[in-house]
């Protein structure tokens, strides 16, 4: 049984490894089981009016080694030009990209309970199994350069494997699911 001592050990641990996990999530989401997408928009907005963008220069900070930020970058670029919008130095819109990464526990609880005959008595047994676990959000924002406001947001979430390295493929199928319905119609 773990104590409270113990979990609270094991949550420090989680804490002090959680950068590691920002590189395994931006790689490691697509194919995971667990893929949750969600997209929102703003529904008043005429999609069809942006032509051209750009990334926010904060989206550059995103905690990924370069190799991933660049497969990242290019699969949404990718995916814009798919959609008839184009890179420029003065964009309609801009993309922006950030993550969030939170600990879980999972538990399991298990009961038995049996008889001894030849006692006379029964018992029974508990047991309890705690699991940490990592949940990581990779968010994509687009936002109106001349408004300055979100108009599309789009977001993945998983349960974070224990893997250091992902595919460009894998990249690639991450930025698909997200922007499939992008730009809205």
């Amino acid at each position: 049984m773990i104590t409270e001592e113990k979990f609270r050990n094991i949550k420090m641990q989680t804490m002090k490894i959680l950068p590691v996990y920002f590189a395994i999530l931006a790689m490691g989401l697509a194919s995971c089981s667990g893929l949750k997408v969600v997209q929102d928009f703003d529904s008043s907005i005429d999609f069809n009016s942006y032509q051209t963008y750009n990334f926010t220069p904060s989206a550059d900070s995103i905690p990924i080694n370069q190799l991933n930020k660049r497969r990242l970058f290019n699969a949404i670029s990718a995916e814009m030009n798919e959609s008839g919008i184009n890179w420029a130095a003065d964009p309609d819109i801009y993309v922006h990209v950030h993550m969030l990464m939170k600990g879980k526990t999972k538990t399991n609880v298990s009961y038995g309970q049996g008889e001894t005959y030849d006692l006379g008595s029964s018992f029974s047994t508990t047991y309890m199994d705690l699991s940490e676990f990592s949940e990581g959000s990779l968010f994509f924002d687009i936002i109106d350069s001349k408004r300055k406001q979100l108009v599309w947001s789009g977001k993945v979430t998983s349960n974070i494997k224990d893997s250091n390295t992902r595919s460009e493929k894998d990249i690639n199928k991450i930025v698909q699911k997200v922007f499939k319905k992008f730009p809205p119609r």
